[in-house]
């Protein structure tokens, strides 16, 4: 530590150069990763907030809610299996206009009184009997306030703003929720079908919806990678973290290789005078784990300052236990990339090394 603390007040801006890339590699990487939680929080926070463990589709809609038609008997059947903790959902991808305005939204609708009933922020939730709608709190930011009528478009139905509710998005699209009897009666053709059940339930209760016939029971977790694009979007972003992550390993292994290498004569005068390798060794990756957790430090606050300057409607989400997440893993790239180097000090003949200085 002492010959690591030395070196680095020694070579200031060589130290800042290097601590400069790593914290520009790390604040990539963290806005990165916020940009692809918060687009997988913009793509399926309904799924991914949702207090439903499994959904019950069709067995021949591949998990896709909108490709799914539960029949009612299917669902009586769910019911008496699952009890109160089984409830059906329907979905129906919708053009509204306020105004002169034009919107999109997801309409879904949902049993009052049950666990998949929105909880308003503000407004009033849904009841039995209702014709009014609970809208994700994002149709703020398009003008809708509550007691606005939204018109559904080409029919005419009109659906009044009754309370704002939070994280209630889809396929990048606000939630607009009504009861799932007014909800048929807007969708007639549909002859009271529903797309799925979801399920509040563990082991025996998701077990047995599992064996009746021409259905298939996902987690939460399967019914979110089958939702359409949120699979191939998070890959695509995830891909890039990775890539970038393989790059920041390579810029700092290389750096450091070369360093070790500038540095061959002052290790083998080191060596002459009785420094042992392990110290040498030991040094050189102090130097690396002190630039890098104060490089990655610097980025990371950087980061969350910027956060808070980005644009409203940007889906970026990035939380404290994500960014302490992110560095972690970053640190310990850099603290593997310094291996390379060690090989090289190990190698070093005092002789030798003593004899190329001169």
């Amino acid at each position: 530590m002492y010959l690591a603390l030395r070196e680095l007040r020694h070579h200031r801006l060589r130290s800042l150069l290097i601590g400069g890339i790593v914290t520009l590699i790390a604040f990539m990487v963290f806005m990165l990763t916020g940009l692809t939680r918060g687009l997988a929080h913009d793509n399926a926070a309904l799924l991914i907030e949702t207090p439903a463990t499994h959904f019950v589709t069709t067995r021949d809609s591949g998990g896709v809610f909108t490709r799914s038609f539960l029949t009612p008997d299917t669902v009586t059947r769910l019911q008496a299996v699952a009890g109160a903790e089984a409830t059906p959902l329907a979905q129906s991808f919708a053009t509204l206009s306020r105004g002169d305005q034009q919107l999109s939204g997801v309409l879904m609708g949902v049993q009052p009184g049950s666990f998949m009933n929105p909880v308003p922020q503000q407004g009033q939730p849904l009841s039995a009997g209702s014709t009014g709608a609970v809208v994700d709190e994002s149709l703020r930011e398009d003008g809708v306030t509550l007691g606005d009528t939204l018109t559904l478009k080409p029919g005419g139905e009109t659906l009044q703003v009754i309370g704002f509710t939070r994280a209630a998005r889809l396929n990048h699209q606000p939630v607009v929720f009504v009861t799932l009897q007014h909800w048929q009666t807007l969708n007639p053709r549909l002859q009271g079908t529903v797309n799925t059940v979801a399920l509040n339930a563990q082991g025996e209760a998701a077990a047995r919806a599992a064996q009746l016939p021409g259905v298939t029971v996902h987690t939460r977790a399967a019914a979110l990678q089958e939702l359409p694009g949120y699979r191939e979007e998070q890959g695509s972003l995830i891909m890039i973290q990775v890539f970038l992550i393989v790059v920041a390993a390579f810029v700092l292994a290389v750096f450091f290789y070369v360093l070790t290498l500038q540095k061959t004569p002052q290790f083998g005068l080191l060596k002459a005078i009785g420094a042992s390798t392990r110290t040498l060794a030991g040094s050189l990756v102090a130097q690396m784990m002190i630039m890098s957790v104060l490089a990655v430090t610097a980025a990371a606050l950087v980061t969350l300052g910027a956060a808070t300057l980005l644009p409203a409607g940007l889906p970026f989400t990035l939380t404290v236990p994500t960014v302490l997440g992110a560095s972690a893993l970053l640190i310990a790239v850099a603290a593997l990339s310094s291996l390379l180097s060690l090989g090289s000090i190990a190698r070093v003949d005092p002789l030798i090394a003593i004899g190329a200085s001169t």
